[in-house]
């Protein structure tokens, strides 16, 4: 289905349940988002309501629509999804108040009786609007409008208040500021700061969705200076603090690692691991800052130092074992592209290709956007570097590296040796798996196999067959 024809099955969406609900006798606005989306230009097909109605009756109504299929999204707490194509719509109760217990994902809400109750309790004016699924008409008692024109976030209300219900809504107020450009207005920019601390109750599953939502959005930047102002880090996620310790890189490099990070992040795509590694890909630095007798810094192995604090970070917010492996990978791998030279032979090639597998790609993203983070010019002299190890894993492409395997394994060892499990095979195996990569051993050739491993075994004083 096309973008404008998913479009159209949306608005007719919003038609139809509102003349559905209308003939039950209960009210029906589209809320939040979708309204503000809609009056910024953009539509979405992804459509909250607000109703009169509750639960039970809601489902009923959608049932009695005949098309698509509608299910339970958290009826206590009063919403009913209804999922019919590529459009999926949410309804929800009338809320006076919403509120989530320390460390919660589930919130404890009060049903309200209006329109302007649910509006009244929202987080911010820009999403506290309302408009008519029939008519179209808008309805902003909060003034939402002109704070959208304005582009200004704004909580609804007294802000300190809003946020003491929802200390989520900190995190939020960031995330929309930086997706829209906005600026947080003074009252509420003041209330956020004051109200920082309140975010280390909040459950961390909560805490990593708007985190994700923030570095795949398109300012992503904008988000992590707006956490860092703002004092959500230590809250939020301290693990992040030591990015905002280290004032230079030394002469070389004058730029503060915030700065630098801050430019890696926005030179890479907005894929979730690829941006997390840019974040985090010298998180250890100021654990391993060290100096040389002429003053100038260095950072031993702060690579895998890296991959350990970016494995206790994303673990701690409850990533998938996936996305936190990618993620450390990236992070322990991310100085070997630098390393590459014309001299690399072919098996070293494949040898990191072999170790980064999908991830080859990022991998080479994330070093172009770290040698441009250290550059005030804006170009860097690594370009033709990247550019020719991109070309060599091209032309290596025609064989599946996965595939480049050695022609023997432990159990051939063990049975031509007649000895059993020991450190005694690893040399064997890493020797033979070394020829395959550097061309030299095809990987079915078992007899030259052979030849290798008797001379190596019988290095090592085993007893020959």
């Amino acid at each position: 289905m096309t973008t404008s024809s998913m479009i159209a099955c949306s608005r007719d969406l919003t038609s139809r349940l509102g003349a559905a609900f209308a003939r039950a006798g209960e009210e029906l606005s589209l809320v939040g988002g979708a309204v503000r989306d809609r009056l910024l230009g953009v539509e979405d097909v992804d459509l909250d309501f607000a109703t009169s109605a509750r639960p039970v009756k809601t489902l009923h109504i959608l049932e009695g629509l005949g098309e698509g299929s509608a299910y339970t999204v958290g009826e206590k707490f009063g919403t009913i999804g209804l999922r019919t194509g590529e459009v999926t719509a949410e309804i929800t109760t009338y809320r006076a108040t919403e509120t989530y217990p320390a460390g919660s994902r589930k919130p404890r809400v009060v049903f309200g009786s209006t329109l302007l109750d649910d509006l009244s309790r929202r987080d911010f004016t820009v999403n506290a609007m309302a408009m008519d699924p029939l008519s179209g008409e808008l309805i902003d008692p909060l003034n939402g409008e002109e704070d959208l024109r304005r582009r200004f976030l704004r909580a609804v209300g007294d802000p300190s208040r809003r946020f003491r219900e929802d200390p989520l809504r900190l995190l939020r107020a960031v995330r929309f500021a930086s997706r829209l450009g906005f600026t947080i207005e003074p009252a509420t920019w003041q209330a956020l700061r004051a109200g920082a601390s309140s975010l280390s109750a909040i459950s961390r599953e909560r805490v990593r969705d708007e985190y994700s939502k923030i570095l795949t959005g398109p300012d992503p930047v904008l988000g992590l200076t707006l956490l860092r102002d703002g004092e959500l880090l230590a809250a939020s996620v301290p693990g992040l603090l030591p990015l905002t310790a280290m004032p230079d890189h030394g002469p070389w490099h004058p730029l503060s690692l915030w700065d630098h990070t801050m430019r890696v992040v926005a030179g890479v795509p907005p894929g979730l691991v690829l941006r997390w590694a840019a974040l985090l890909h010298d998180i250890a630095k100021p654990s391993t800052r060290t100096h040389e007798p002429s003053g100038r810094p260095r950072f031993f192995h702060h690579e895998e130092v890296g991959a350990h604090l970016a494995r206790q970070i994303l673990g701690g917010l409850r990533y998938s074992n996936q996305v936190v492996d990618d993620v450390c990978l990236l992070v322990e791998t991310h100085m070997q592209p630098h390393a590459y030279s014309d001299e690399w032979s072919d098996g070293a090639v494949r040898r990191l290709i072999l170790r980064l597998g999908p991830l080859t790609g990022d991998a080479i993203l994330l070093a172009r956007a770290d040698a441009l983070g250290h550059s005030l010019s804006g170009t860097s002299a690594k370009g033709p570097k990247f550019d020719k190890l991109e070309a060599r894993i091209e032309a290596l492409q025609h064989e599946p590296v996965e595939s480049l395997k050695s022609p023997l394994n432990g159990d051939d060892l063990m049975e031509r040796y007649r000895r059993p499990p020991g450190p005694w095979i690893k040399p064997i195996k890493a020797a033979l798996e070394n020829e395959v990569l550097e061309g030299r051993l095809a990987p079915d050739d078992r007899q030259a196999a052979w030849r290798i491993a008797d001379e190596l075994a019988g290095s090592q004083g085993v007893a020959l067959p």
